[in-house]
């Protein structure tokens, strides 16, 4: 708004306040509603011109003066004491748009008044609408006025705590005014906790008032009003996140010293206090600590650990623990099954009333409180210091297992029959004729409203589940530690056993979380399994010692199985039970499918089965569905989910699953198909997509084949061919009839066949569908190749007609999958007389081809020339086709110096067929092929020159022998007679050729190659001799006995660079040899191994490496013969023997890079792990390199030894630093030897965070990472990309270490850049930025802002303007 219109804008807003104070509540209303949306406005116009909050001033005073501005602060506050609620309302919703814009004064002043009107006594009634208005100041106000607002607050309301505090306590007053007092204090907490939720570790107003603080709510905790003592432990729990850690220190130990004077709870805690009684201590019933205090003190705690339980010691956990296990001692958890439950009628006489009058119902109150409150301590503390408290972790979990059957006014009845038959449950007609089942009168039971033991109960599972979280990379201790978590019995449970007793708990949250419990516990069993950690057994025919030899056993063969299926049964077959119950209870059923052995065998999946059906077929049943109607639509989608996992899981026997799923299951789930919810119908889809499969594993006859069939035709027909569909149905019902017609093809009608095809037809061409079109013709086309019934002749010209089309499309999905049909189909044409095609079809297909041939995306050229090939075999007459479209494409590839792997092995296989099929000759492809080195001259790479050579050494294996053996005699000549790029391509050419063809069976020509590679071996030419080595290696494998002889013995008399191309011909033999199986030079290894042992030594670090390259090889193919001779290697002692122990590590790296059997190397690798102690720099850093590959590769290799051997020697290498200086005349030069090592060792422990982070203590880590985050830069890049690795796996102690990253980030993100230009400035640039996305990602985590220190760097680098462009650039890559 311009000057020249403020003066209106003032006279709005005088005739706004003018009736503000209109006797009308609906004028008044009327009035500040509009004035509200007024300062909206201006509000918005601001942010929409630019202007800042910080200069909000500035238009302000252009929009409205300041004499108006105080009016209308005046009287805002004069109507947060209007005599109606609704102009109340609207008051304080205008308070906080109007902070945001007005001056900082105006603010100031408004908080000295709210906090004056909360402080006076005779406010009563408006009390709460001033604190809501305070507390709106606090939420709202520009963070800019934090501090200020903070310093005319936080002193006030202290002194409102402190001078009410007395009144409250009753002390001195009236009733009336204790109320008002505690009303004050109330308030006074409230708002100093939002004040120090926002402001607490930015304002130093506030910093400065810590102690006082935190003596005054400590003092609260003494209150004689519960919801004061509550509010006051709200308040403590957000300062301990803001305070030091001398101060926090200080308030666990006061909070410590109180609790410690309490005696328990129950008969246990009675037998305590009357015990000390006796021996003349202080109890709490003879202190002057009440019972509410204790409950608050421990509420207290248990907030202060939730929130900076990763900032406390060992020492506070030692003492808060045994504290809490006091008040949850096992002992007085009893259940109504409990036999001597009468006999602890006393057992809550343990003289926590301090104010005698207490009733039994309100001390039965507070000791549930009082427990659930030391559950969640627990919780707490393993969840956030893991290590601290795994000294205490037994008494924990026994406690919670004792306490999660803790229910004393509840009998179950069947406490002890946990074995018993129930064959009534396994009838056909339980559903129908089954009478109350064991939750079919919970209501009647539990009627009593007033028993809150459950919460109890709830804590305990809580812990426990916390438990199963801090043990998730290795549970086997849930399964194998045994506790007698019953009062007075001596039988014991592990924690999953007793947690499947639990299943029968009564109250559904309960019942519920124990099920997601044992699930996840369950899930995460199977999951280390899967990595080595453990192993899990579930047939009875498994051998127990071979078994046991692998590691920790988890047996689920005996009754864990069995007994987890028929408590999950129950939950299915409870009428009355909840739906989550059951929700839950499939849920367990689907990650049961995923251990060994599945849910069981036929009884168990038939009994499954129809507990499925109960769910999915409620027809029947009017009075059934109208009940379940509500929520049936999950629970449908949840049972059908099962029934996929259970089908698809490979872990049960097909027959069962068969001979259960098609008389009670089938027709259930065909119906599904025509349900209302989407979501449903998909799924269904998918159900009936794995059961084609299933019939033939598991072995149905033809007349059930046929049945099924039909029946699933009937189910899948109507969803394909329907249009107005959900895009998931569509695709769903693809997949099926892809599923249908690739298996039970034979079991449909032509008909039935041809309405198929029709449909595919269809949806190829509709846009949306016709990726998955694609996928579905693809399957049908790979069942085609291998069952000649399946003809797909009435579809093949307009399919490969439309997809050749699609190749012209820019989507690359649609490219890639048309490529990859295409290629499956053209193996489905047949001889040239099977299938009709049109003319023209072919040369359509190869011209649209031949444009993706090319090295702009390898995977597609891959999928291009596979498909090409697949036509040429299929159809010899297209040669000349290829020839035409397809030859002149490959002959540019060829010369690309990118292409490798996949593409060049399509490339290779395409040439093959392409003489094979005499689409082109012989001899005018290789000199089409070798006219390309001609034509490029010099300038052709090694790669090119390597492809070629391979290319025409593949053409020349599929001529007849006659025409191959002139060809050889002619390279042979063609090497002696040449020079530069020319003869390598000769010797690649004879090498690749010797390693598909014997050389030797042709006479003369093994011997005159070896005499030519060995003489090229000291050409001048360096690339000549590189060549000519890998040449010799390759020739040697199909003739073996003619050149390795030769090669070692020249091996034995070469020295210097010769004896290094020697090895590595030795390295390209092996290597060779590996790719065939390595059979052949098994009984060569006995020849090779003395030359590779001697060369260990050598002084020559590259000759080393070829060495340790070719043992690595050798024990992936030999291990039994080669591993012991490193092994011996190892424990050399002799001179050199730094050489030998480099050269060892190296090769046990290169044998786990070549995926080495871990079953053979692991009874080795504590003595290689030695490696790691030598005092060599050189050898550490192989060993660590080791350690590394070991980690990344097989990380059960080294999972056992992590903490003996390892550990210590990566948290010490990551520290170590060697600086020396090196005097180069002029000046000086720093060399820090042990960088490497550094590098080394964090790389080790940024693989070791992802493969086995259970084998690492991080905590302990994380000093070591503040180190390296003031290394030098290339060790900082590295630590910030594991830190930022962290904060997603490991948010917690990334969290506690937040202040320590302070100080190196702050030195990174300041980096000067000095003179520096061109790349060394953007590198610096990159520098900070990488320091800054660590800063970010530390800031997102939970906590990690109430660290003061962390956030005040944080503020400080965000509102720097310097930093302001890096800050947006790494907001613009993480968007």
């Amino acid at each position: 708004m311009s000057r020249g219109s403020s003066g209106s804008g003032i006279v709005n807003f005088k005739n706004l306040l003018t009736k503000t104070e209109h006797y009308d509540k609906d004028e008044r209303y009327m009035a500040i509603s509009d004035l509200c949306e007024a300062l909206k406005r201006n509000a918005a116009q601001a942010n929409s011109e630019g202007v800042s909050t910080n200069s909000s001033s500035n238009y302000n005073t252009q929009l409205i003066d300041s004499q108006t501005e105080r009016r209308i602060c005046s009287a805002v506050l004069g109507l947060l004491d209007d005599s109606s609620n609704d102009v109340q309302t609207v008051a304080v919703k205008t308070l906080s748009v109007l902070l945001v814009s007005v001056q900082e004064e105006q603010v100031v002043e408004i908080a000295d008044r709210l906090c004056t009107l909360v402080l006076d006594k005779s406010k009563s009634d408006l009390r709460d609408v001033y604190a809501i208005g305070l507390k709106t100041l606090v939420e709202t106000v520009p963070s800019s006025m934090g501090n200020v607002v903070s310093h005319r607050l936080i002193g006030r309301l202290v002194e409102g705590i402190h001078g009410n505090a007395a009144v409250v306590a009753g002390a001195s007053g009236s009733n009336s005014e204790e109320k008002a007092s505690e009303e004050i204090v109330l308030a006074c907490l409230n708002v100093l906790t939002d004040l120090l939720t926002r402001f607490g570790s930015s304002a130093n107003s506030i910093t400065l008032q810590h102690e006082a603080l935190l003596n005054v709510t400590l003092s609260q905790l003494a209150s004689p009003r519960p919801v004061v003592r509550k509010r006051s432990g709200t308040t403590i729990g957000v300062l301990a996140t803001v305070i030091s850690d001398a101060l926090l220190h200080r308030l666990v130990d006061r909070l410590l010293e109180q609790i410690d004077r309490a005696d328990g709870l129950g008969k246990s805690g009675k037998k305590r206090a009357r015990n000390a009684h006796k021996g003349g201590g202080r109890t709490l019933a003879s202190s002057d600590l009440r019972s509410a205090d204790t409950r608050a003190l421990i509420r207290t705690i248990c907030t202060v650990s939730g929130t900076v339980g990763h900032r406390l010691n060992q020492a506070h956990i030692d003492r808060i623990v045994p504290i809490f296990l006091r008040f949850c001692d096992p002992d007085d958890a009893v259940a109504g099954d409990d036999e001597d439950l009468d006999n602890d009628e006393d057992m809550g006489d343990a003289d926590l009333s301090g104010n005698g009058g207490v009733g039994d119902d309100a001390d039965e109150a507070m000791k549930i409180e009082l427990r659930e409150s030391c559950f969640a301590g627990f919780e707490s503390f393993v969840l956030r210091c893991p290590a601290l408290i795994q000294p205490h972790l037994d008494q924990i979990v026994l406690s919670s297992l004792a306490y999660i059957r803790y229910d004393p006014n509840y009998s179950y009845g069947d406490e002890d029959d946990d074995s018993a038959d129930d064959d009534e449950e396994n009838e056909v007609d339980e559903f129908e004729e089954e009478e109350d089942d064991e939750y079919s009168d919970e209501d009647d039971m539990s009627d009593d409203e007033d028993d809150e033991n459950w919460k109890v109960r709830r804590g305990a599972i809580r812990t426990l589940t916390a438990v199963v979280e801090a043990s998730k990379h290795d549970p086997s201790k849930l399964w194998i530690a045994e506790y007698a978590w019953r009062k007075h019995s001596e039988k014991k449970a592990t924690v999953a056993s007793a947690l499947i007793n639990r299943f029968k708990e009564r109250e559904e949250n309960c019942r519920v979380d124990i099920i997601e419990c044992f699930t996840r516990l369950l899930s995460y069993t199977v999951a280390a399994a899967s990595s080595g950690v453990l192993f899990l057994a579930s047939s009875s025919k498994c051998d127990d010692e071979s078994l046991s030899a692998t590691g920790v056993v988890v047996d689920l063969r005996t009754k864990a199985s069995s007994a987890i299926v028929k408590e999950c049964e129950k939950q299915l077959s409870a009428k009355k039970g909840g739906e989550r119950s059951k929700s839950s209870a499939i849920a367990l059923l689907s990650t049961l499918c995923l251990a060994p052995g599945g849910i069981g065998g036929l009884e168990q999946v038939t009994s499954v089965f129809r507990y499925m059906k109960s769910i999915l077929d409620t027809d029947d049943d009017a009075k059934l569905r109208r009940q379940v109607m509500a929520n049936s639509k999950s629970l449908k989608l949840e049972a059908l989910c099962l029934v996929r996992i259970m089908l698809s899981c490979k872990k049960h026997r097909p027959a069962d699953i068969k001979q259960a799923l098609l008389p009670i299951l089938l027709p259930e789930i065909c119906q599904c198909v025509n349900e209302d919810w989407y979501k449903v119908i998909a799924e269904a889809l998918r159900v009936i997509m794995e059961i084609p499969s299933l019939l033939v594993a598991g072995s149905a006859t033809k007349e059930e084949m046929d049945n099924v069939a039909n029946s699933l035709y009937t189910a899948i027909e109507p969803k394909l061919s329907e249009h107005d569909l959900d895009q998931e149905i569509k695709e769903c019902a693809l997949s099926a009839s892809a599923s249908l017609l690739a298996i039970l093809h034979s079991s449909l009608s032509m008909d039935q066949t041809n309405r198929f095809f029709t449909l595919l037809l269809e949806r190829l061409k509709n846009e949306t569908t016709r990726i998955a079109a694609i996928k579905t013709l693809s399957i049908i086309a790979k069942a085609a190749q291998t069952n000649s019934d399946l003809d797909l002749s009435p579809i093949m010209n307009e399919t490969l007609s439309q997809l050749s089309i699609l190749l012209r499309q820019q989507s690359r999905a649609v490219r890639q999958g048309a490529l990859e049909c295409i290629d499956t189909m053209a193996l489905c044409l047949g001889h040239e007389s099977s299938v009709s095609m049109d003319d023209g079809l072919f040369d359509s297909v190869l011209k649209d081809l031949s444009d993706i041939v090319v090295d702009t995306d390898l995977h597609l050229c891959h999928v291009a020339l596979s498909a090409s090939n697949s036509i040429l075999k299929a159809r010899p007459s297209t040669g000349s086709l290829v020839k035409c479209h397809i030859l002149p494409a490959i002959l540019t590839l060829s010369k690309s110096p990118l292409l490798q792997d996949a593409a060049l092995a399509s490339l290779l296989r395409l040439l093959e067929q392409i003489v094979l099929s005499d689409a082109v000759s012989f001899d005018e492809l290789r000199g089409l092929l070798a006219g390309l080195i001609s034509e490029g001259g010099n300038k052709a790479g090694k790669q090119v020159i390597s492809n070629i050579a391979e290319c025409i050494a593949t053409i020349a294996v599929v001529t007849p022998p006659s025409e191959r053996e002139s060809f050889i005699e002619n390279t042979i000549s063609a090497i002696t007679g040449s020079l530069g790029n020319t003869k390598q391509l000769n010797l690649l050419v004879a090498g690749d050729l010797g390693r598909k063809v014997n050389l030797s069976a042709i006479p003369g020509v093994a011997n005159s190659l070896q005499m030519i590679f060995l003489q090229c071996l000291d050409s001048d030419n360096e690339d000549t001799k590189h060549v000519a080595a890998l040449a010799l290696g390759r020739a040697s494998v199909a003739s073996m006995g003619t050149f390795l002889p030769g090669i070692l013995s020249s091996l034995e008399s070469s020295k210097g660079k010769k004896q290094y191309l020697l090895l590595s011909s030795l390295r390209e033999f092996i290597h060779c040899c590996r790719e065939t199986g390595g059979i052949a030079l098994s009984s060569n290894i006995p020849l090779i191994l003395p030359h590779l042992e001697k060369n260990c030594r050598n002084e020559e670090e590259g000759v080393r490496t070829m060495v340790a390259e070719c043992l690595g090889s050798l024990a992936c193919i030999e291990p039994k013969t080669i591993l012991p001779v490193l092994e011996k290697l190892a424990k050399d002692d002799a001179e050199d023997k730094r050489l030998v122990h480099w050269t060892v590590g190296n090769a046990i790296k290169f044998a786990i890079g070549g995926h080495i059997s871990s079953n053979d190397l692991s009874p080795f690798m504590p003595t290689f792990l030695l490696l790691l102690q030598e005092d060599d720099l050189a050898v550490k850093n192989v060993a660590l390199l080791m350690v590394y590959s070991a980690v990344h590769h097989s990380p059960q290799l080294v999972a056992g030894l992590m903490k003996d051997q390892i550990i210590a020697q990566i948290y010490d290498l990551a520290q170590l630093n060697l600086e020396r200086k090196v005097d180069l005349g002029p000046f000086k030069h720093t060399v820090d030897d042990a960088l490497p090592l550094r590098k080394a060792a964090l790389s080790v422990f940024a693989t070791c965070l992802e493969k086995c982070p259970s084998s690492l203590d991080i905590s302990s880590f994380m000093p070591v990472m503040a180190k390296a985050l003031a290394d030098v830069e290339d060790i900082q890049l590295q630590a910030h990309q594991v830190i930022i690795s962290m904060c997603s796996r490991h948010p917690i102690p990334v969290v506690a270490a937040a202040d320590s990253f302070v100080e190196p980030l702050d030195k990174t993100v300041n980096k000067k850049k000095g003179t520096k230009t061109g790349t060394e400035l953007e590198r610096v640039y990159e520098w900070i930025k990488s320091g800054l996305r660590v800063m970010i990602a530390v800031s997102m985590l939970d906590g990690a802002m109430n660290n003061r220190k962390f956030a005040d760097f944080v503020h400080r680098i965000q509102n720097s303007s310097k930093h302001e462009p890096f800050l947006k650039a790494v907001e613009e890559e993480r968007n």
